[in-house]
């Protein structure tokens, strides 16, 4: 720990900053952003809506097109805005598509129908952005989501601010401060927690892996979780520590991105990072009988890990935030779990980032399981391989002096290497079968 540091004061830092980005969610947080920007315009209307103009950040729109929304069996950010204006809450937070009965969502899709919604995005912008303009009869409404998910930034009715909330200036030196630590400093801290201070990653643990059995037993999104556990059943494929992480962490992800009704823990703000962080260690605490304390230590590491990553590289960017980040963490936190040292865990990170530096993220859908299942899988490879000693050497592509080093390389990557990345994907997908 650097000299001078006061330890509880850190602690508190680091618990504040996971439990912000750990929440319930139920269905893909982009769409779910737009949705509880339209549900917080909907508490100031008062006429007929006449038209709903959606404006997002390209990182947004990417992730919220193509993605299945729960209970709706239908996609789109245009359905997502009405649905929050016609029945979403915003107590709800992330969990706002919960209380929407079949009535409500009919209500929503034949709005869509009429027209009267628009959804378009910025070149330049925060990465997590949402405007909503909703003009009625009486009023306009205008709400912006900025920097968080379900952060709003300003209401304004007929022009006017009636609501506005900046980020604090302390929450911005707390994220700096975890941006300024060591991955070991980290892992001290997470070494000397208090247990009753993040009992609350066990609902996490819990809830993930209920995920997974879920998406087992159903048919949504792409069925990969299952259909590998299909395979294993007519002797085709065996199942070690390694396959099994990466066919419940896919099935999570079909339940999850096919618009299951159930709920996934976050991290990052993301409720597939929160699967990719989770489930593999899940699994090895499992498969190497690891004691529920090391476990809850564990994910805590691997959650701060993945924020940390994030803190470099952006909450979305181009590159598959799965690998680069939550896949990190669970690899790192998963080396430290099976009693790998600072080095060893540092080795894990760098395997990881040899390996999966160049996925891109193209966007939210039911495919985002091949990706979220060979970072999970790989994270508990990885972690494996350094407590074996092999490890990626390091100043060599991607890889610096230290892991702290690479995470750096890759923020670079990410900022001046594909910063056109997002606007070519969009391009890619808008264009597609034409």
């Amino acid at each position: 720990m650097k000299e001078g540091l006061n330890m509880e004061k850190v602690k508190n830092i680091f618990i504040d900053i996971v439990k912000e980005d750990s929440n319930p969610a139920l269905g893909c947080t982009e769409p779910v952003a737009v949705a509880y920007a339209g549900a917080v315009a909907g508490k100031y209307i008062t006429g007929n809506i006449v038209s709903i103009n959606v404006v997002t950040s390209k990182s947004i729109f990417k992730n919220g097109k193509s993605v299945y929304i729960p209970k709706t069996n239908s996609r789109g950010l245009d359905l997502a805005a009405v649905l929050g204006v016609v029945a979403g809450d915003p107590k709800d937070e992330f969990m706002i598509i919960k209380n929407m009965d079949e009535t409500k969502i009919n209500h929503a899709k034949e709005m869509v129908e009429k027209g009267i919604v628009s959804v378009t995005y910025l070149e330049e912008s925060p990465s997590i952005y949402v405007y909503v303009n909703i003009t009625t009869d009486k009023e306009v409404v205008e709400v912006y989501i900025k920097n968080s998910h379900i952060h709003i930034d300003k209401v304004k009715v007929d022009g006017k601010v009636v609501y506005e909330d900046i980020y604090e200036n302390g929450d911005s030196i707390s994220h700096d401060f975890l941006k300024s630590m060591t991955i070991k400093e980290l892992r001290e801290v997470c070494e000397n927690i208090d247990l009753s201070e993040i009992d609350f990653v066990k609902e996490g643990v819990s809830m993930n892996l209920n995920a997974a059995e879920e998406g087992l037993k159903s048919n949504l999104g792409l069925r990969l979780g299952s259909t590998l556990n299909r395979l294993h059943s007519e002797g085709k494929l065996n199942i070690d520590v390694f396959t099994k992480a990466r066919i419940l962490t896919a099935a999570a992800c079909d339940m999850r991105m096919g618009g299951g009704n159930c709920p996934i823990m976050t991290s990052g703000g993301s409720g597939n990072q929160g699967i990719g962080v989770i489930v593999p260690i899940a699994v090895v605490a499992e498969y190497e009988n690891i004691e529920e304390e090391k476990l809850m230590r564990s994910v805590f590491f691997a959650h701060l890990i993945n924020r940390y990553v994030k803190m470099f590289t952006g909450k979305l960017s181009s590159i598959c935030g799965c690998a680069i980040a939550a896949g990190v963490g669970a690899s790192a936190a998963i080396t430290w779990m099976l009693g790998g040292d600072d080095e060893k865990i540092a080795g894990s990170c760098n395997n990881m980032l040899a390996n999966l530096t160049g996925m891109i993220c193209d966007g939210a859908k039911d495919t985002c399981a091949f990706k979220l299942s060979t970072s999970a899988e790989e994270a508990v490879i990885a972690a494996y391989l350094a407590m074996e000693g092999v490890i990626a050497e390091k100043n060599i592509g991607v890889i610096g002096d230290s892991i702290e080093a690479t995470i750096r390389n890759l923020g670079y990557l990410c900022e001046e290497g594909l910063d056109r990345a997002d606007s070519a994907i969009i391009n890619i997908i808008n264009n597609k079968g034409e």
